[in-house]
């Protein structure tokens, strides 16, 4: 894994990747890791690129298996969708190049192995048809030069975010398409759509993006740009101290939408998943491993003391950070994890990533547990008889999921930040609700 994904093996494949073409390189970025032990990882890079007074941004990505087993299943899947073709991030598509000696394979972005399409939804000629309507190849070649198409997100094999800018017009119009793998853009259509409808019925309480449409081929879903910034980290920020009210009234209007969707999220399945994260943290961190199995035990025991909670429709994945802001006015994003839950689970979820994962000194400290009790209060105002018995649970649970991302990404001082959280949980799992 190492060699695989260090600098200079990283430097010397793209170097012959570009022989003959004229492009340089002009640096390289480590971005981010996962490691999923005892199967996979991957790690993604930023290479910058020149040509005389062009420039370029790509995304490289490197996946490789822990074992030969996992590398039998990675090469052979990679296999079938594209590798051995040219690889070529310039002129076309970066299609993957197999390593087996180290078990790892490279790509270039737009290729990815669970979203065939994505090179199509980068394409500002095809875009062009798809955003101004039109159908002879003529014109969609003329019209693709008023049409700029700009990565902003990818995560391999999970999502793809891009931002379209359609040049026509005294005012260019910005709109964001989303690539995930199989159709889960069109759940997400239809699930914002009918929120959209129920927000109508509590001015200002939810804003969210106008859907635009569903476009299969892509498997994209197309949004309208949101004006405004995503709420930052910064725990003593203005917008930060503003949103907890927000992140409430929001998931209020959400449980009482009604909006029906085909997904449930169980606490037994939440658990269980826990349970398999506790087994991978015993290759990587035995410490961490002892601490996730003992909170999970804690876990079980209250919600056999606790009674059902009221099952809901829920965002699925509230957190600060899937707010925008634009003059002290929220919308809140990414509705892929819109399920059926217990009234706690996005309470506890929310509640849980308030907590930074690198703290920068006790004015941080002091600024979450003031939005949390905040958010906790507002969220009860609006829904005074609402059933949070397992909310407890809930946070703790996330604090252990908190660990598990930890663990996935790596990041320097990881095994620190992993215990923490997990104290974070048996803490918050042995506290009262806030009044």
């Amino acid at each position: 894994m190492e060699a695989a994904t260090d600098e200079d093996s990283i430097a010397a494949f793209v170097e012959e990747t570009l022989a003959g073409t004229g492009w340089q390189i002009d640096s390289i970025r480590h971005r981010v890791d996962r490691v999923d032990p005892p199967t996979s990882y991957w790690s993604v890079f930023g290479i910058d690129i020149y040509k005389d007074e062009e420039e370029r941004s790509l995304r490289l990505v490197a996946k490789g298996a822990l074992n030969a087993e996992s590398w039998e299943q990675l090469s052979a899947r990679l296999l079938r969708h594209g590798a051995g073709n040219p690889c070529d991030p310039i002129n076309g598509v970066g299609y993957p190049r197999l390593f087996p000696e180290t078990q790892h394979a490279y790509w270039f972005y737009p290729y990815d192995v669970s979203m065939p399409n994505l090179p199509l939804a980068n394409d500002p000629v095809r875009m062009a048809g798809v955003l101004l309507g039109l159908d002879k190849v003529e014109e969609m070649q003329a019209a693709a030069r008023y049409i700029d198409v700009e990565r902003v997100r990818y995560l391999p094999e999970v999502s793809a975010i891009i931002r379209y800018t359609i040049n026509v017009g005294a005012t260019p119009m910005v709109v964001y398409g989303k690539v995930q793998p199989g159709r889960r853009g069109l759940r997400t259509n239809s699930i914002v759509e009918g929120l959209w409808r129920a927000s109508a019925n509590y001015p200002g309480y939810l804003n969210l993006p106008r859907p635009l449409g569903y476009v299969e081929e892509m498997g994209m879903l197309i949004e309208e740009g949101i004006r405004g910034k995503p709420v930052g980290s910064s725990r003593t920020s203005a917008e930060f101290a503003l949103v907890p009210e927000a992140a409430a009234e929001g998931l209020a209007v959400i449980h009482e939408s009604r909006v029906e969707n085909d997904e449930r999220i169980t606490i037994e399945a939440e658990l269980a998943r826990l349970d398999k994260v506790a087994e991978k943290f015993g290759y990587v961190h035995p410490d961490g491993h002892f601490l996730l199995k003992d909170l999970i035990v804690h876990m079980r025991e209250r919600v056999q003391k606790t009674d059902e909670e009221e099952w809901l429709p829920t965002h699925g994945d509230l957190k600060y950070d899937q707010f925008m802001v634009h003059n002290d006015t929220f919308t809140l994003l990414d509705f892929d994890y819109y399920a059926t839950a217990e009234t706690s689970y996005d309470l506890g979820k929310f509640c849980a990533y308030l907590v930074p994962s690198r703290p920068q000194d006790w004015r941080d400290s002091v600024a979450v547990e003031d939005a949390r009790v905040r958010f906790i209060q507002r969220y009860r105002e609006l829904r005074p008889y609402a059933t949070l018995q397992r909310f407890a649970v809930y946070e703790a649970m996330q604090f252990g999921l908190r660990a598990m991302s930890a663990m996935w990404m790596q990041k320097r001082g990881w095994q620190r930040i992993a215990e923490t959280f997990l104290v974070f949980g048996f803490e918050r799992l042995k506290s009262r609700l806030p009044e």
